[in-house]
C-alpha cells in the first residue's frame, strides 16, 4: 500500500501519486481540448511535451512550497512523461481513428468496402449499426443518444493487445535499466532537466533553485515576450508579428531540406545534448542529404516511400532503419553478461530478483515480458493476420521502440522518429503479393501504434526506471507510472468519444482523425490492388545502413578520439530532425563555444538561461492556448508543433 515516506528521498507517496494523477488528467484533458475543440497547438508531439513541461513548472512551483521532496516530484514527473503518451499523436488519436475510419469513409470510388470489409473480423471495430460511427463523425441529431454499446466489445478487444504492448514496454525498461543507467551511464538529459528544475540548494527550501536564477528568467523572457507579443497579433491582423517559422531551406537543387523554425523548447533541450551527437547529425545530414541530391539528378529510386513516417526517401529509410536495428542489437550484445544475469534470476531467483532499483522483479520481468511477446502476434494472427507477418511486424515495432527509447536517453533529443515504420518494412520487406487480403488489412490496423513513431510507451518507460533511482522503491514507482498511463487513457477514451458524438469527430480537424487514418488505409489499397513483391532492392539498404552503423560503432569504440556518434546516421533525415536542424546546429554551436571558452564550469553556470528558453516557450504556448480558448474558441492559432 502506499503511504508517506519519512525519507528525505521519499518518492511515491500518497500526495504524490495524487498530484500524478491529477497532472495525468490535467494533460490530457488539456492537450484533447486544445487540439480537437480550440484547434490550437499539437502539444504532444515531443518526448517532453511542451504541455507536460508548461504544467510541471507550475506543479513544482507549488509542491516544492508544500514541501515536497525531490523524489517525490522524480514520481510526479514519471508519471506525467508516462501520461502524456496517450492523447491525440500519442496513443489515442491514431487507436481511434483507425478502428472509426474504415466504415465511415468507405465510398464506391476508393472500393474499401470491398477491399477492407470483408477482412474485418464482427469484434474488431465498431460497425455503422444504426448510424453509430455516422453520428460519431457528424455529431448527434437533436434527441438522439449515443451508441456506446456498440464501442464495447471492440474497445474490451483492443484494450487486450494495448494491455500486452505496454506490459512488453515495462517490462524491458526493467530489464535494461542497469545496462542503460549503471553500466553505460547514459545520461537521460530529458530526465535531468526534470530533476534539475524541482532541485533546491538547501533542504527545506520551498523554491526551487532555479526559480532564483537571473539566467533562468532572462531567457524565459525571451521565448515568452515573443509568443506573448505574437498572441496579440490573434486581435489585429496587421500586427508586426514576429515570425518563428520562416519556411525551408535547400543547400543545392535536388538537396535535402531542413526547415527555418525557431523552436525554443528544441534549443533549450538540445543544450542538454552530447555535443558529438548533434555535431553528427548534421554531419550525417549532409552525407544523406548529397546521396539524396546524386539520387535525384541521375533518376535513381526504389520506388515510392512506404507512408508518412518514413525518412526523405525510401533509400534514406531503409538505410536508417538497417542502422537503428544494428543499434539496437549491439545495444544487446554489450548488455549480454546482464541478460545472462537477468535469465538466471528469474528461473532461480536469488538478490538480483530482489533488487529494490528495478521496476519490476527479474522474474515477472522475464516470463510477463514473454507472455506479452507471444500474446501480441497471436492477437494479430486472430484478427486475420499471417503468423510471418505478424511475427515480423511485432519484431521490427520492438526495434522502433527500444531504438527510439535508447536515442532519446542517450542524447536528450527532444523530436525523435524511427526512421521507417515497422507496416513499411514488413509490407515491402515480405512482398504483400505473398499475403491475402486479411493480412494486409490487419497491417492497416496495426498503424494503431504508430504514435508518429516515437515509441509509445518504451520511451517514457524508460525514463521512468531511470527517475526511479531517485525514490527509494522502484516498485513502487512502476505502479504509479502505470496508474498514471491507465487514468490517462480512461479520461482520454471516454472525452474523445464524448466529443466525437457531441460535437462530430470530422470537426476535429485534427492530424490523426483527419489525414492520418485515412491515409494508412490509402497505402493499403495500394496493397491489395497492385501487390508488391519483394523489395530486394530496399534489402540491399538495408544492408548498407546496417554496415556502416556496424563500422561506425567499432570506430567510436576503438579510437576515443572519433568524433562522430553512429547514432546520427540512424534518424538525420527524419521529418522531425529535418524540423530541428537549425536548433540543432545552433545548440550545438553555443555549446562547443561555451565548453571551449569557460569548460564545463561556464556550461554548468550557463544551463538556466537555456532552461529559461524552453520554459518560457511552454508557457508562452500555454498562454497562447488560453487566449484561443476564450477568444478564438475553435477558431485557434497553432503557434507550436515541431
Amino acid at each position: 500500500m502506499l503511504q508517506m515516506l519519512p525519507s528525505s528521498r521519499s518518492g511515491v507517496t500518497l500526495r504524490a501519486l495524487l498530484l500524478g494523477l491529477a497532472m495525468a488528467v490535467l494533460v490530457n484533458v488539456w492537450i484533447t481540448y486544445a487540439e480537437y475543440v480550440v484547434h490550437a497547438s499539437r502539444m504532444n508531439l515531443s518526448h517532453f511535451p511542451v504541455a507536460l513541461l508548461g504544467v510541471y513548472l507550475i506543479v513544482v512551483v507549488l509542491a516544492r512550497w508544500a514541501r515536497f521532496q525531490e523524489g517525490e516530484m522524480a514520481t510526479v514527473l514519471a508519471m506525467g512523461l508516462v501520461a502524456t503518451a496517450v492523447p491525440t499523436s500519442g496513443l489515442m488519436g491514431f487507436w481511434l481513428g483507425v478502428m472509426a475510419t474504415p466504415y465511415y469513409f468507405a465510398t464506391p470510388e476508393n472500393r474499401w468496402a470491398e477491399l477492407f470489409h470483408p477482412s474485418i473480423p464482427s469484434w474488431f471495430v465498431p460497425r455503422d449499426t444504426g448510424r453509430a460511427i455516422e453520428w460519431f463523425y457528424n455529431g448527434l441529431p437533436p434527441g438522439a443518444v449515443a451508441p456506446w454499446h456498440v464501442w464495447i466489445v471492440p474497445l474490451v478487444w483492443w484494450a487486450s493487445l494495448v494491455a500486452a504492448i505496454v506490459l512488453l514496454s515495462l517490462c524491458i525498461a526493467a530489464v535494461l535499466r542497469k545496462p542503460w543507467v549503471e553500466h553505460e551511464r547514459l545520461v537521460f538529459p530529458i530526465a535531468e532537466v526534470g530533476i534539475a528544475i524541482a532541485r533546491t540548494e538547501k533542504p527545506g527550501e520551498r523554491l526551487p533553485a532555479i526559480f532564483r536564477s537571473r539566467l533562468f528568467w532572462v531567457g524565459f523572457a525571451v521565448p515568452f515576450g515573443i509568443l506573448a507579443w505574437n498572441t496579440l497579433g490573434f486581435f489585429s491582423p496587421g500586427w508586426p508579428v514576429i515570425s518563428l517559422n520562416r519556411g525551408s531551406l535547400s543547400l543545392f537543387r535536388g538537396f535535402a531540406w531542413f526547415a527555418l523554425r525557431f523552436n525554443f523548447l528544441t534549443l533549450g533541450l538540445c543544450y542538454f545534448a552530447n555535443t558529438d551527437v548533434l555535431f553528427s547529425l548534421w554531419v550525417f545530414f549532409l552525407i544523406v542529404g548529397t546521396q539524396h541530391m546524386i539520387f535525384n539528378r541521375i533518376g535513381y529510386t526504389v520506388g515510392v516511400l512506404g507512408d508518412d513516417w518514413s525518412s526523405i526517401d525510401p533509400m534514406a529509410s531503409w538505410e536508417g532503419f538497417g542502422a537503428l536495428t544494428v543499434l539496437v542489437l549491439w545495444g544487446l550484445w554489450t548488455a549480454r553478461a546482464h541478460l545472462r544475469k537477468v535469465w538466471h534470476a528469474a528461473w532461480h531467483g536469488g538478490p538480483e530478483d530482489d533488487d529494490p532499483r528495478e521496476l519490476l522483479s527479474f522474474r515477472v520481468a522475464v516470463f510477463a515480458g514473454l507472455a506479452a511477446l507471444g500474446y501480441i502476434p497471436a492477437w494479430l494472427h486472430a484478427a486475420g493476420m499471417a503468423w510471418t507477418m505478424a511475427l515480423v511486424w511485432t519484431a521490427a515495432t520492438l526495434v522502433i521502440f527500444v531504438g527510439v527509447a535508447r536515442i532519446v536517453s542517450e542524447t536528450g533529443l527532444p523530436y525523435v522518429r524511427g526512421p521507417l515504420t515497422a507496416q513499411s518494412f514488413t509490407a515491402y520487406g515480405l512482398g504483400t503479393a505473398n499475403y491475402s487480403g486479411d493480412s494486409i488489412t490487419m497491417l492497416t490496423f496495426s498503424y494503431a501504434f504508430i504514435s508518429q513513431g516515437k515509441g509509445l510507451f518504451m520511451t517514457p518507460f524508460m525514463h521512468a526506471s531511470r527517475l526511479a533511482s531517485e525514490v527509494p522503491s522502484a516498485r513502487r514507482m512502476a505502479t504509479a507510472v502505470v496508474a498514471a498511463m491507465v487514468i490517462g487513457i480512461a479520461v482520454c477514451l471516454v472525452l474523445t468519444l464524448y466529443l466525437g458524438y457531441t460535437m462530430g469527430a470530422y470537426n476535429f480537424r485534427d492530424y490523426p482523425f483527419s489525414a492520418a487514418s485515412r491515409h494508412m488505409f490509402a497505402i493499403t489499397e495500394k496493397y491489395l490492388t497492385n501487390p508488391l513483391p519483394v523489395a530486394w532492392d530496399r534489402w540491399r539498404f538495408f544492408g548498407i545502413g546496417g554496415a556502416a552503423m556496424m563500422l561506425l560503432t567499432y570506430l567510436r569504440h576503438r579510437f576515443p578520439w572519433w568524433p562522430l556518434s553512429p547514432i546520427g546516421l540512424t534518424i538525420a533525415t527524419t521529418y522531425p530532425t529535418l524540423q530541428s536542424e537549425l536548433m540543432i546546429f545552433v545548440a550545438w554551436a553555443v555549446k562547443t563555444i561555451v565548453l571551449h571558452v569557460g569548460g564545463v564550469t561556464l556550461y554548468h553556470r550557463s544551463k538556466p538561461f537555456f532552461l529559461g528558453l524552453a520554459g518560457g516557450y511552454a508557457l508562452g504556448v500555454a498562454f497562447s492556448f488560453v487566449v484561443d480558448a476564450i477568444w478564438f474558441p475553435g477558431a485557434g492559432h497553432g503557434v507550436h508543433s515541431w
